[in-house]
């Protein structure tokens, strides 16, 4: 990664726009009258990254009057907001393992701004630039992690058992897998190898939170998207093909021994009290918006994303 000298760009530190983009969202629920997250290191990250996109970090005090070009992003932090609250409810709501494995952590910062609990260990999985801007940032702000914080280089769509294991992480004993904007970016077979590597290195009494991936529909009209996303992006239409059958995370788990639940996205607006609108004063959604870079799945769709799967292994 380049070194961070004040004038280094995203763009020159090789750090994906997806993982930016949620740390400006958690950035703008934060800032709001009515945070669901707290989060005093989202802004920051944002900052240092000198992104050449204008991210907004603050919710304004009328969001539908908001530029046309902020609006889409505004959206996305309320959804990014109630994701995060999620995982982070479900991370406190029972006593956690005492190591947790975050897949694909992005630029979370969980592992600073929650409490855990004595000699808790937190893996943290992702690739070497962002986990290492991610602990140049909070360096510089003399943020100390509440527990043993492991960052660890790999690439989920390629195995990565053997590093997991030589980082430290304990097969026989139990984990608290941490799934959250990673299943979307891979294809439906490496999907199954993450699910199924979860499924094989579980302890008995295990939990998992899963972020699940929408299926792409066979459609004339959604095969047209995928071409012109292609076009747009360079991926091969093989290659978004690949991911538009995804493995059922419930399914899988509860083949090898899980308990399982469903959450949809509309369970966690009426949970938490939120509506995916800026028009505050409405009082139904507005369809799920993109909380990172549009996938494909998401093209020229109002459908809501997949929800989430939390499970336990007894």
């Amino acid at each position: 990664m380049a070194e961070l000298d004040g004038s280094t760009s995203l763009e020159d530190q090789g750090l994906p726009l997806t993982a930016l983009a949620v740390a400006a969202g958690r950035a703008v629920e934060a800032s709001r009258p009515d945070p669901l997250v707290a989060d005093r290191f989202a802004s920051a990250l944002v900052v240092a990254a000198r992104s050449h996109l204008d991210l907004p970090t603050v919710w304004p005090a009328q969001p539908s009057e908001a530029p046309p070009l902020e609006q889409p992003l505004l959206l996305a932090s309320i959804y990014i907001g109630m994701r995060t609250r999620f995982i982070d409810d479900f991370l406190q709501s029972a006593s956690t393992a005492a190591q947790t494995v975050v897949l694909g952590a992005g630029l979370d910062t969980r592992a600073f701004r929650l409490p855990w609990p004595a000699g808790s260990k937190v893996i943290e999985i992702d690739s070497a630039n962002v986990l290492e801007f991610k602990a140049h940032v909070l360096g510089r702000l003399s943020a100390e992690p509440g527990c043993e914080l492991i960052s660890l280089p790999a690439d989920l769509s390629l195995p990565w058992r053997e590093p997991l294991l030589a980082a430290g992480f304990d097969p026989s004993q139990p984990t608290t897998w941490v799934v959250e904007g990673l299943l979307p970016y891979l294809d439906a077979a490496a999907q199954h190898a993450v699910l199924g590597e979860i499924a094989a290195l579980s302890a008995p009494g295990s939990r998992a939170v899963i972020e699940q991936a929408v299926p792409i529909p066979r459609t004339d009209d959604m095969e047209a998207k995928l071409r012109e996303f292609s076009e747009q992006t360079g991926l091969p239409m093989s290659e978004l093909l690949a991911r538009s059958d995804p493995p059922d995370p419930a399914a899988l788990l509860e083949a090898a021994g899980w308990r399982c639940s469903g959450h949809t996205v509309e369970d966690l607006c009426s949970l938490y009290g939120r509506v995916l609108s800026l028009d505050t004063s409405t009082e139904a959604g507005a369809g799920v918006p993109d909380d990172e870079q549009p996938g494909p799945q998401d093209q020229g769709q109002d459908q809501s994303r997949g929800g989430f799967v939390t499970a336990w292994l007894p």
